[in-house]
């Protein structure tokens, strides 16, 4: 009558040991894939920061015509400086134009960000929180973005 309680109980403790190893597993693949969407992020801003358009493009998805591109976005960004990363979650497509549907995983960032040039509608130089959204088209590509917005 002991043994069978000792096999079971072995079994309940690798069950769940293996449960543990693989949410420890999955926490550790999400927090990497929120650090590289943080990163893409941070290096477009730092390449707007520096005057490089050029390079920051390369981070930002090419399939729509979006606000990113225009001509204004190099300008007020220039000379800013990241000051942290307030927030990264990942968002889902729902409630959001259709060319979203067809992203393999979204995430969107919460960024805080001082600037030193006003922008074209007014809005002076100063301390922002910068809304940005990254997205991956597939597991293997690499995380682009897509959306930027801000607010004071």
């Amino acid at each position: 009558m002991l043994k069978p309680r000792i096999f079971i109980t072995i079994g309940l403790l690798l069950a769940g040991l293996t449960l543990f190893a693989v949410l420890e597993a999955y926490e550790k693949k999400t927090n990497v894939e929120k650090e590289q969407a943080s990163r893409v992020a941070i290096s477009f801003f730092n390449s707007l920061s520096n005057g490089d358009s050029a390079t920051a493009y390369k981070y930002v998805w090419s399939g729509e015509n979006l606000n990113i591109r225009n001509a204004e976005i190099p300008q007020i960004y220039k000379d800013s400086k990241v000051l942290e990363v307030l927030k990264v979650r990942y968002d889902s497509a729902k409630n959001r134009p259709d060319y979203y549907q067809q992203f393999y995983k979204m995430i969107s960032l919460t960024i805080k960000i001082k600037t030193v040039h006003a922008d074209l509608a007014g809005s002076p130089a100063g301390t922002y929180i910068v809304f940005v959204t990254v997205v991956k088209k597939d597991p293997k590509s690499n995380w682009l973005v897509t959306e930027l917005g801000s607010g004071a």
